[in-house]
């Protein structure tokens, strides 16, 4: 049987689990339940490994490009980048992808698999036992019986058992996110599925159905492909076509009008980790009902999700059905029961325009906050070889980065500096820094601030020589 190519697709930002998500941080890359747990995407990807499984394609946006190599290295994985410099949505990111592996390998398995998502049980399994259907020429959807009348998700109705695969079930028609009425019927009449975004097919079905009903956009995902700039492990698409694609999702250019597709119930628990409720609802609970991360004291605290990202104590005393995250640079305190409304946060700010909402952009390559104090930040980063580490220039702190492990090289000019050996930025001052070494470089950042900088602090050594 033949062996299936992962394509995790690493696009969308997922506002509504703001502060922590932002732009140049998505919730895929955040860690699903603080420090010591893999990312989401991590998360993809090992469950989709081994037996049965290629290495995997990861679409994505170029600024992601980095942090998505940090990630696999993180975790002992390979896989090849499809990357994008302007974003189409899901169908050109899944055309161009299937085009890639056709001309690897022709009439190959892929799978589409969202990275921002939250699943249970063996889905790998559930997946590899679609094969043999969509090697016959068949696009799988992998559905969820749904747990209650959610009306943000798309539905696929079921259309009765398929008599030539065994679990496959043929397909009724498609219902994009529903009003309640609906979606409370779809629930009563126990034959309608969430669409997990979840789908297995051989790569020459896809193109040829893409080919028939959206022929020149086809063509320009074609082309994108063809003049691409290659890698050993990535694939830039050329901009000049890709950027020209019909931005439309594959669910509604070819499956809601393909005869190929078919409907595969997932026994699995399923979460698309659409709000802060969402993450407290699947999390694990203390005797209160509430979901803590980080350093949390919780006294006569009940059904709440708090997390701690900074490294900050949060102490909280007689509250009930509250979300708390605190992040580097914001906090978020909503009740559970109206976390879907965050985005009405990001847009008051940006009337305000008073405070950035995307979050200082050196978070952006895997810095993990260690510890918070009066007027000091200690935050670690991990620079994996070929990589670099963008530090924008802060105006109101200074900053000292002590290299821990492996070698990069000095922003300074000074050559290779290693272990012990530190790189100074005054207030205003940003730099980048490249590991051009064969191991990943660890370095511990401490962010200070200004006034309660010592005269000390402006002789400490650069590159192992003291200034």
């Amino acid at each position: 049987m033949k062996s299936v190519y992962p394509l995790i697709m690493c696009g969308g930002i997922g506002m509504r689990l703001w502060p922590l998500s932002r732009v140049e941080t998505p919730k895929q890359f955040h860690r699903i339940a603080g420090r010591g747990s893999p990312s989401f995407f991590q998360a993809t990807v090992e469950r989709h490994s081994g037996a049965g499984f290629h290495a995997p394609y990861v679409s994505v946006n170029s600024r992601y490009r980095n942090l998505v190599r940090s990630q696999l290295h993180a975790i002992g994985r390979t896989g090849t980048l499809m990357i994008e410099e302007t974003a189409r949505h899901t169908g050109p990111a899944v055309l161009a992808a299937a085009y890639a592996i056709e001309a690897r390998e022709p009439g190959a398995l892929m799978a589409v698999l969202p990275s921002d998502h939250l699943i249970e049980g063996d889905f790998g399994a559930v997946l590899l036992s679609m094969r043999a259907a969509a090697d016959a020429g068949r696009i799988v959807l992998f559905g969820i019986c749904p747990a209650y009348a959610e009306t943000g998700y798309g539905y696929i109705v079921d259309g009765g058992a398929n008599a030539d695969f065994d679990g496959a079930r043929n397909v009724s028609h498609f219902i994009e996110k529903p009003v309640r009425e609906i979606a409370e019927a779809l629930i009563a009449g126990g034959n309608a599925y969430w669409a997990s975004g979840v789908s297995l097919f051989r790569t020459d079905v896809l193109i040829g159905e893409y080919e028939r009903l959206d022929p020149e956009g086809a063509a320009t995902v074609k082309a994108a492909v063809a003049h691409a700039a290659r890698e050993a492990d990535r694939i830039v698409l050329s901009d000049r076509h890709f950027r020209h694609a019909n931005a439309r999702a594959t669910e509604s250019v070819v499956f809601e009008h393909s005869e190929r597709v078919l409907l595969a119930p997932a026994a699995i628990r399923w979460n698309d980790v659409g709000s802060w409720r969402s993450l407290y609802e699947i999390g694990i609970k203390d005797d209160a009902g509430n979901v803590a991360s980080g350093d949390v004291l919780a006294v006569d605290t009940v059904n709440s999700y708090i997390r701690a990202d900074d490294g900050k104590l949060i102490a909280t005393v007689g509250i009930d059905n509250l979300a708390i995250i605190d992040t580097e640079d914001a906090m978020l305190v909503a009740s559970l029961d109206r976390t879907q409304d965050v985005p009405l946060v990001l847009k008051a700010l940006k009337e305000r325009a008073e405070r950035p909402v995307e979050g200082r952009k050196h978070r952006a390559h895997g810095g993990t906050a260690l510890k918070t104090g009066t007027g000091y930040r200690l935050i670690e980063h991990d620079i994996i070889p070929g990589a670099e580490l963008a530090l924008d220039a802060l105006e109101d702190r200074g900053r000292v980065l002590t290299v821990c492990a492996g070698s990069v090289q000095s922003p300074q000019g000074k050559g290779c500096i290693g272990p012990g050996d530190t790189i100074t930025l005054r207030p205003g001052a940003g730099c980048l820094i490249r590991n051009e070494g064969g191991v990943t470089a660890t370095l511990v950042e401490l962010q200070h601030a200004v006034a309660e900088a010592p005269e000390a602090m402006q002789h400490l050594s650069v590159a192992g020589e003291v200034k």
